[in-house]
């Protein structure tokens, strides 16, 4: 593999598991669920371009650790009214634990060079960053509701 093609690899890896470095700053309380939020602004509103692209990659990649039971869930939502530059499609994924949050960065970075080879990421990436801007990338921890009986 040529070196240009380690390095786009590395790059577009990296920017799709950024998300998982703050765990680390989050205390020493890892009990969860906790859910990871991105919101992201589309430049074309509504633009079935990013959709595709993100199915092929990051979908495609919490598909699989949710099939290795590695994530509790995950979804993409797009928003259909407002305004646009409110957050136009938000992705989450929610763990048990912050370990676990960890355990599925490691894996997310293996899962990409099985997904895909390193051009094949450059073209994503590159459609990707044409398309959308993403607004914010947060960790949560999940709040438990029970209801109250009347």
């Amino acid at each position: 593999m040529s070196s240009f093609v380690r390095v786009a690899l590395f790059l577009c890896v990296l920017a799709l598991v950024a998300p998982f470095s703050p765990a680390a700053d989050l205390a020493p309380d890892t009990d969860g669920p906790w859910i990871n939020v991105d919101v992201i602004d589309l430049a074309d509103y509504g633009d079935a371009t990013y959709l595709e692209y993100l199915g092929m990659g990051y979908v495609a990649m919490l598909d699989a650790l949710k099939s290795e039971g590695l994530i509790l869930d995950y979804g993409v939502m797009m928003k259909t009214t407002g305004n646009t530059s409110d957050g136009d499609v938000v992705v989450w994924w929610s763990v048990n634990s912050l370990a676990d949050y960890e355990k599925a960065g490691e894996r997310m970075g293996e899962l990409a060079s099985e997904i895909h080879t390193g051009a094949e990421w450059q073209e994503i990436w590159s459609k990707l960053q044409e398309v959308r801007t993403v607004k914010s990338s947060n960790l949560y921890r999940a709040v438990l509701w029970n209801k109250i009986e009347e």
